[in-house]
């Protein structure tokens, strides 16, 4: 038992010794993206905070569920407190998922840490200024005002149900922490405990932004398809003689299918 348990340590601390740095910045691309990501969520606090644009005020407005499509009424519930604050706890632990990357060599931290932060940038520009462009009730407003989470109405927040910033956020954390944890261990055998735990997160995440009544069906998957894009390209582009052995496109009957390989 002890030469199986001694061989298994082995192999684990083997895969993270032997990780290959894959990942090299580049000053004009990563001016391209970091600037870009600044220029989106810059944008989003002077629209928003300065300009007020789209800033919609309560005025005691009574909202129909019949008016809200059948898929959306159907996850529809009212404002949860414990749950909204459930969803900022499990959003934390989402955008913490990169973390296992300090198993690499200590020269790729920077790396690391420069993509991620264009990854966070660009997601939450595309998030807050799609916010800024679509003006949607929350599920909460569709029942009794006694329930809804005051300071929210008050702020005009009450309108700003799509897409879901937490899924946003959250997806962008677990799909940029699965892809470059496998693409530094590909032997490794946490690949498939750091996939799962991190999209598990990040799901837990976006049911309960959805329990809370803060976001429609429709509002999360939006969210998760932004986090989620902007979680594999960034990091993608950063490929070290990359190929397009990430992506394969296929072509069916029914239309165009890209997969995405981890």
């Amino acid at each position: 038992m002890k030469k199986i348990l001694t061989s298994i340590f082995i192999f684990i601390i083997s895969s993270f010794i032997f990780a290959e740095a894959i990942f090299k910045l580049n000053p004009v691309e990563d001016g391209i993206l970091f600037g870009g990501g600044v220029l989106l969520s810059g944008s989003d606090l002077i629209l928003d905070n300065a300009l007020e644009i789209n800033r919609q005020k309560y005025e005691g407005e009574t909202y129909d569920k019949n008016d809200v499509n059948s898929l959306d009424r159907f996850f529809m519930h009212q404002y949860s407190k414990s749950r909204d604050t459930a969803a900022d706890c499990t959003l934390v632990a989402s955008m913490a998922a990169p973390l296992v990357l300090l198993a690499t060599d200590k020269d790729t931290w920077f790396t690391n840490a420069v993509m991620y932060a264009e990854t966070m940038l660009i997601a939450n520009g595309i998030k807050e200024l799609t916010k800024l462009a679509v003006t949607r009730i929350r599920p909460y407003m569709y029942y009794d005002p006694s329930t809804h989470p005051e300071d929210d109405v008050k702020e005009g927040d009450f309108a700003n149900s799509f897409p879901s910033g937490h899924s946003t956020m959250a997806f962008a954390g677990a799909t940029f922490a699965s892809y470059t944890f496998c693409k530094y261990f590909p032997n490794s055998p946490w690949k498939v405990p750091v996939i799962a735990g991190s999209y598990g997160l990040a799901l837990t995440t976006a049911i309960l932004r959805m329990s809370s009544g803060n976001h429609f069906f429709t509002d999360v998957v939006t969210g998760a398809a932004i986090g989620t894009g902007a979680g594999f390209l960034v990091p993608w582009l950063h490929k070290v003689n990359s190929q397009n052995d990430d992506v394969k496109l296929s072509v069916m009957p029914t239309g165009f299918y890209l997969t995405f390989y981890f």
